[in-house]
């Protein structure tokens, strides 16, 4: 409580010299808190640049601080876990779900003996696109995650806030209704 007290007279009489001693003190916990939330969807440049709007967030609400109601370190925490889902929800908004036909098997079209093999293959694609995304959320993305990007349901859980289990669990049921959805159609 000390060291917020002071780190908060120095916001207040050396603004600047208080955002190097906050950033200085509390950059690898906003960091971590960022990081955790964004690193499987964006570069480090924007998880950077996500950290830097949580601190530059706090020093302009540094007037309204109130040292009774909680510590500089959990209102760091707060904003860094609202900002990371802000920016999670703005960047999965900008990323087309639709997947390219093409590339859900790089080679999928390489090996074709006529045209009609090929428009046949196109055809059972978008059929298999259509059913994953007739799954609804957060299915669709775990499966999209899971076996289109092959990451693990450890990495998929910190990304979409559940548990590990849970991922598995969603994963084999959403395989079994595919299985249904598509039956006799691939």
């Amino acid at each position: 409580m000390v060291q917020d007290i002071k780190l908060l007279n120095a916001l207040h009489s050396q603004p600047e010299k208080g955002l190097h001693l906050m950033m200085d003190t509390y950059m690898g916990l906003v960091y971590t808190i960022v990081y955790n939330q964004l690193y499987s969807i964006l570069p480090n440049e924007d998880i950077e640049e996500c950290v830097s709007d949580v601190f530059f967030y706090v020093f302009n609400y540094r007037d309204k601080i109130d040292l009774d109601k909680g510590s500089i370190k959990s209102l760091l925490s707060v904003i860094a876990k609202r900002k990371a889902i802000d920016v999670y929800r703005k960047s999965k908004k900008s990323i087309d779900v639709q997947i390219p036909i093409e590339s859900l098997n790089e080679n999928l079209f390489n090996d074709f003996d006529s045209v009609s093999d090929s428009v046949s293959t196109n055809e059972r694609n978008k059929l298999l696109i259509q059913a994953i995304t007739s799954l609804g959320e957060p299915d669709s993305e775990i499966i999209i995650r899971k076996y289109y990007f092959k990451e693990s349901s450890k990495d998929i859980s910190k990304v979409l806030g559940l548990k590990v289990n849970t991922i598995d669990k969603k994963s084999s049921r959403c395989i079994n209704k595919l299985k249904n959805i598509l039956r006799g159609i691939l």
